[in-house]
Order: structure tokens, then sequence, then C-alpha cells
């Protein structure tokens, strides 16, 4: 700059010194509009970002200057977010002792933790008892006779799911094209423009919405289509996210330099948008210049290869239905809008679904769907979101949702329980398999973002298949009875015990002669003498034997003297 500047005349000095006033002033405007920590943030010292206290920690206090100033949540309070100012309690039901928390904990079974409001709800698989004071299995039912179950667990066979299909799911009639029964999903035909599409309407849309995380803690919502950029923040942007973002506010939190994309989703039949932008949020951004020439283009573009309809209301549901709605501004221009109607969505952590609601259309968390599968999934601000739309005087138009944890979520349409949306967020390091976030819900599309209808379920007795198989169990029991009572009469005589020849031998002899016994003098009677009975305690055989041998030598003796006196007699 200086060697440019030696060769050229005042002009190029007044320039570089403007240059240096403008930097300098720049810089001052800087310092002087640096605004102090609020509460619930802590400034470091040299630092021009303010940082928010952790989750489980408040900050009481303004224009701190370290992570000090930020204190453990009490015990029976949490933290749920970062940049509390102060702590919240943990609500009637839920309990917790610890301090430093940013939940609490619900004390029956199947409960979940709502941080939202400070509920206790029941989560997946369970519902409220009849009292409503605690949290119940949810049983099913059996599918049987070749029936299937739905994807809210019903068992339906094929004429129900005929039904079904055509008069609450399909668009009409005539689109219906079957079920799938693993996923417990109706089957519609797509509409024509579908067909001719093909997947142009899948790719990256030239309207793309992005929030972004400034340097300086801000947030700002872009816009840009084509070569035209246009943004919005601060007041205008809290009209659409900060009240309604389901962690309670839009924060940056440690992320600055960041940006998400924005996914916009119209409630008039779940119509998720892969191009153009409704004319409530059109009508919030900057307006901007744009050729004639370019915007037939891009409308011609945009519309000719898809379904055009004159009313976005009048849309019913119709798996993959893809459309296009023109709607003509105040000033005249068309504004274009084609997206996927009850689609089903890939998103990545952090991504955000922007929804237009009215009184009579907003989305709901089909909390009996057997898609989900987060159990700890926070649809508080789904019910903040109705109780407003009922209660307030000036309901809002927008309510965005922020996807922080992995998982497949349903939503529902209040205006029709039956118009779906089926939202897949991927792991971390998880891709999704096109660029573009909305598909047809179709079976191969689920099946591709790894949906599937869950199979863990509690089922409910079958009283008639227990009836029967006591019955049989009884039956069986008396038959064997039976044949046993027949067999012992007929078959199976009675067998006596074997005798032995020795044992009928020791019945001629009395035992009781062998003993010693001793007679008392005064009396004939006779009684035992223990005192010389043998001693079986100390009984050895060597002995016994040797008894026996003495008394066969005895006898022996004695018989071979009484053989001599009978010799002697008879000689």
């Amino acid at each position: 700059m200086l060697r440019i500047c030696k060769y050229k005349s005042f002009k190029c000095v007044w320039g570089l010194s403007a240059l240096l006033l403008t930097l300098v002033h720049g810089n001052s405007q800087q310092f002087q509009e640096r605004k102090p920590c609020q509460p619930g943030f802590y400034c470091p010292l040299g630092s021009f970002t303010p940082v928010p206290c952790p989750k489980g920690t408040y900050g009481p206090t303004a224009g701190a200057v370290s992570i000090d100033s930020c204190l453990k949540c009490p015990p029976h309070h949490y933290c749920p977010r970062p940049g509390l100012s102060a702590y919240l309690p943990c609500g009637p039901a839920a309990q917790q002792p610890l301090s430093g928390q940013d939940s609490c904990v619900c004390p029956g079974e199947g409960q979940s933790f709502q941080s939202s409001d400070g509920r206790c709800h029941c989560t997946i698989g369970y519902q409220p008892s009849k009292n409503g004071d605690v949290c119940e299995h949810k049983l099913y039912d059996v599918c049987r006779d070749g029936k299937t179950r739905t994807q809210h667990g019903d068992c339906l066979d094929g004429y129900q799911w005929l039904l079904h299909c055509q008069q609450q799911v399909c668009q009409s009639a005539e689109d219906y094209r079957g079920y799938d029964g693993e996923l417990g999903l109706c089957v519609c035909r797509e509409p024509p423009g579908r067909a001719a599409c093909g997947g142009l309407c899948r790719t990256r849309p030239a309207t793309e919405l992005r929030l972004q995380c400034q340097s300086d803690g801000e947030m700002e919502l872009v816009w840009s289509s084509d070569s035209q950029v246009s943004g919005i923040s601060g007041s205008t942007l809290e009209t659409v996210f900060i009240q309604w973002d389901s962690r309670g506010t839009l924060q940056c939190d440690s992320h600055l330099d960041s940006s998400h994309p924005v996914y916009v989703v119209q409630t008039t039949g779940f119509l998720g948008l892969l191009g153009g932008l409704p004319e409530e949020l059109r009508r919030m951004f900057p307006v901007t210049k744009q050729s004639s020439a370019g915007l037939t283009q891009q409308n011609k573009s945009d519309s000719d290869p898809l379904w055009e309809l004159n009313e976005v209301e009048n849309m019913s549901e119709g798996s993959g239905a893809m459309i296009s709605s023109s709607r003509r501004g105040d000033k005249g221009d068309t504004a274009t809008v084609t997206g996927v109607v009850n689609p089903t969505v890939c998103l990545h952590l952090g991504e955000v679904i922007l929804f237009t609601v009215n009184t009579r259309h907003y989305p709901q968390y089909d909390l009996d769907n057997l898609y989900n599968t987060n159990r700890d999934f926070d649809w508080g601000a789904f019910r903040q979101l109705k109780e407003e739309l009922t209660l307030s005087w000036t309901p809002p138009s927008f309510f965005s949702v922020v996807f922080s944890q992995p998982g497949v979520y349903v939503f529902s349409l209040s205006s029709n329980q039956h118009k779906h949306l089926y939202v897949r967020v991927m792991p971390a390091g998880g891709q999704c398999y096109e660029p573009a976030a909305f598909y047809p819900t179709i079976p191969r599309q689920l099946t591709r973002v790894g949906i599937s209808r869950r199979r863990n379920l509690l089922l409910r007795p079958d009283w008639l298949v227990t009836g029967g198989l006591l019955f049989g169990a009884v039956v069986i029991l008396c038959l064997c009875v039976i044949l046993l009572i027949l067999f012992r009469e007929y078959g199976w005589p009675e067998k006596e015990p074997i005798r032995a020849r020795y044992r009928l031998l020791q019945l001629a002899y009395h035992m009781d002669d062998y003993s010693s016994k001793v007679v008392c003098a005064d009396t004939l009677e006779e009684f035992w003498d223990y005192e010389h009975q043998v001693d079986l305690e100390a009984f050895s055989s060597n002995t016994f034997y040797s008894l026996l041998l003495k008394q066969s030598l005895s006898v022996t003796t004695r018989l071979g003297q009484l053989t001599t006196e009978v010799c002697i007699k008879s000689v």
C-alpha cells in the first residue's frame, strides 16, 4: 500500500488515512459495544466472547471473569443447560439427592424425567395406570390367524389393512398398493410427477437455510437462493427460534463460527420443502432483487417435473408424494415451493427442523409409535406448543426442534393423526445416503435409513391358549391314571416278597433260649440280665470266631465223650 502511494497524489494519502481511521473507529466501536457478562456467563480476561456456565452449574452474578463464579446446583434442583442464571426445582415427583446435576430422577419404574418442565412422564413401552400416578407396561395383543402388526401395535388382517390404508393413509383409494407387514406401513402409489422427477428432486436444493453462530456469539438465520444471500438476526430471529427452541433457548454455547442446516416443514399436510420458502417465512427476510428471466427460469425448473397443486391445504397423506405449489405474493411475484408429503427425514446431530404452525395444524410427538427408539427424548416443547396455540392470544407461527441425540422420532399432525413425519437422526460420524433430507415414506427408504418396528413387545396373556393347554394337561393326567389302574388290574399282578429258606428255618428256633438269663431266688419269673449280655459296641469278629471255635471244640469233645459212653454201654 505504501509503495503504491509513493507515486500517487494527495488522494492516495487521504484514502490510506481514511482506511486507518475506519479501522481504528471500528475497533473502538467494537470495544464500546462490548456488553458486560450477563448472569449465567463469565468473560475471561482478554476475551470478547462470553462463555456460558456448563450444565449442572449456574451463574447468579453479572460481570463474572472466571468459571469459579459458576456454582453447583444444590440438591433437589437441576441445571439442564448451559448459561443458566438460576437453578430449577425438580418438581413434586422427581428427586435429586446430589448437587451439581443437570437432571433429576423419577421414583417410579418406566418414567422419564422431562427437563423442559420438570415432570415425570411414561417412557416408550409404558402407559399411565388407571389411577394415573404410576406407569405400567403396555400390553399388546398376540397377532394370530395371519394378522400383522401396525406401527402402533394393532393387529390387522388383509381386509382391515385395505380399509385402513384406503380410507386413512393413502391420498385416495385408487392409490393403495398394499402394505408391508414387517414395517407395519401402508404402501401407496406415488403421484406421476414423482416418477418423472426421479433422483434429481433429492439433490441439494438451490434454496437453503442455515442457522449460523457468529464469532461474537450472535445467531443469524441465513437464506441463500442461487446467488442471493440474506439473513435475519436479533429480535426478528427471536420470533422464529428462541422462544420455540426445544431446549428452551437457542445459544451458541461453545460452538462459535459454526452453522447448522435448517429444514422447513409445512404442517398443512407435513410437507418437507425441497425448494423455496413459505410466504410467512419469506416476508421476514430483506427484499433481494433478482432478474425476472432468472426467476422465471428457476420457477420453470422447479415446477416442470413435479405435480402441481393449487392449494397446499388440500393435500392428504400419500407415501412419497412430491408436490409443487405456486403462490402469488403481494407484489405480484410468484413463490414456488416443492417438497415431499409426509416424508422420512434423515438428519445429523445439531440439525434443525423448522415447522410452520397455526392453531389447527401443528406437530405432536407420537409416543405410542413403535418406530421410536429414544426413551429419554424430552418432548415437553411439543406440549408447551399445544398450550400456547390453544391459550395464547398471539399464537406463534413457527416452531423449531434441534435434534441433539441420535435415534428415530415420529411426529403426527394435530389435525390428522394418520399423517406422520419420520425423523432419523444419524449418530456421530454417520452419513445419510443422499444429500437431501426429505425422502418419500416407502418401505425401501425406511429400511435404508435404518427405521424398523420395535420387536421386544410385552404381549397380553392369551387366555384362550392358556385354558386350552390347562385343559389338555388335565385330560392327559386323567388318561394316565386310568391306564395305571387298568395295568394294575389286568397286566401288572402284585409281586409277593421272596422268602429265603434260612428265614423259614430260623422260625423253628427260639432265639430267646440262647440268651443268658438270671433266675431270681425269690420268684420263678425270668428277667434279662443286661450286664451279662453281649456288648455290641465292643463287638469284634476275631473274638466272635474265637468263641465259636471254643464252643465247637467243647461240643466236639462232649460228643466224643458221649460216643465213648454209648459204645461202652453197648458192649
